[in-house]
């Protein structure tokens, strides 16, 4: 009597644990694929640039000093073989140092999530366009713009050294007919009208997070990312819509470069954007969402300046931060990734604006302006 008792209290046990253990085993078969993966990259997010460093290279006194701060950091075995003695040529080094954090990566992650990863290689294919779009239309060499690019997407190399020896942007455009970005091969008379490559690198932002966006919603391997790019998009509608506003275009002028997808695109067609005059009375439209109160915050430096770079500098913070919070609340899998990436590309940016304006002369109150904190 007293086993049958035991034996009915151990299969009461095992029911109540059972829903618990296949819950356990589930969530063990999506962590331990990257458990490696993510111990080695908390390793990397701790070697980066710390802000008190930044802050001296922001005070160096030219750009070679600053070359050699970065010789006591994870730059110094990328910098082999370079001379470092212009803001140009620090670039050189960020682009090759990327390549092989990029690459180095792709070699950690167990081959049955590599094709979560190929879903980052677009975004360097996006990257190297521009660099060719802005190479051609200031007069680089071929072989100067395919140094700047990063070997890391999946366009093919012939199309990309084809563009490379276009001379001119009227004969660039047709060429991106044979890419998934074929969008920019028909918008010649709009480069024409505005004599500005902004229209067609929005363009080029809007097919790749668009793309990214659809995939992130539909693959539950790649839904932890949905907050940070949600935040991305987010920022980026927001800075075309402000840009908009400067320049005094009707919200029709440029519903067509929105991009399709984040928190904000549905309630974007519904602002009071042709009613309103100022860029700071559209604020008021985007009380309750999360960039509310740091664009609130940097608008008296918007309003004193009169430029919009207090404003996109707020976003770019702000899409940045909630990107890392999402990677700090989902510890394993891609979101710590992507989140690493994230802060190293935004360390690269940093780099490279501190370089430049540097070089121009700059003094470093004016230079922490540009530079983002996150």
């Amino acid at each position: 009597m007293e086993s049958k008792f035991f034996l009915v209290l151990l299969l009461l046990v095992l029911g109540f644990l059972l829903p618990f253990l296949i819950f356990l085993m589930r969530n063990l078969r999506n962590i331990l694929p990257y458990l490696y993966v993510t111990a080695r990259i908390r390793a990397k997010e701790a070697r980066l640039i710390k802000p008190d460093t930044m802050d001296e290279m922001i005070n160096a006194g030219s750009v070679a000093e600053i070359a050699s701060i970065l010789e006591n950091s994870d730059y110094a075995f990328a910098m082999q073989g370079l001379v470092l003695d212009s803001a140009e040529s620090i670039e050189d080094l960020l682009t090759r140092q990327t390549a092989d954090i990029y690459s180095e990566i792709a070699k950690m992650l167990p081959a049955n999530v590599k094709n979560v990863f190929s879903f980052l290689q677009q975004q360097w294919d996006v990257h190297n366009m521009k660099t060719i779009l802005r190479g051609v239309r200031s007069g680089l060499t071929d072989e100067q713009m395919l140094s700047r690019t990063v070997r890391f997407g999946e366009l093919d190399a012939e199309v990309l050294k084809k563009m490379a020896e276009a001379t001119s942007i009227e004969e660039l455009i047709p060429l991106f007919e044979a890419t998934r970005y074929e969008q920019v091969s028909g918008m010649l008379s709009s480069y024409e009208q505005e004599q500005s490559l902004l229209c067609l690198e929005v363009m080029l932002d809007k097919v790749l997070l668009e793309t990214m966006w659809d995939r992130v919603t539909a693959d539950r391997e790649l839904q932890p990312l949905q907050p940070g790019l949600a935040a991305r998009i987010d920022a980026l509608n927001l800075k075309i819509v402000f840009r908009a506003k400067r320049d005094h275009l009707l919200f029709g002028d440029i519903e067509k470069y929105l991009i399709a997808g984040g928190d904000l695109y549905a309630s974007l067609p519904g602002l009071a954007f042709d009613e309103v005059d100022e860029t700071g009375a559209l604020l008021a439209e985007f009380e309750g969402t999360a960039f509310y109160k740091p664009l609130m915050d940097a608008l008296p430096e918007h309003e004193k300046s009169g430029s919009l770079a207090p404003l996109e500098k707020a976003l770019d913070e702000t899409a940045l931060a909630i990107g890392k919070d999402s990677s700090i609340k989902q510890p394993y899998g891609i979101a710590p990734i992507l989140g690493y990436l994230s802060l190293k590309d935004t360390e690269t940016r940093n780099i490279r604006a501190i370089s430049r304006a540097k070089e121009a002369g700059m003094v470093p109150e004016t230079i922490r302006e540009f530079v983002l904190r996150v």
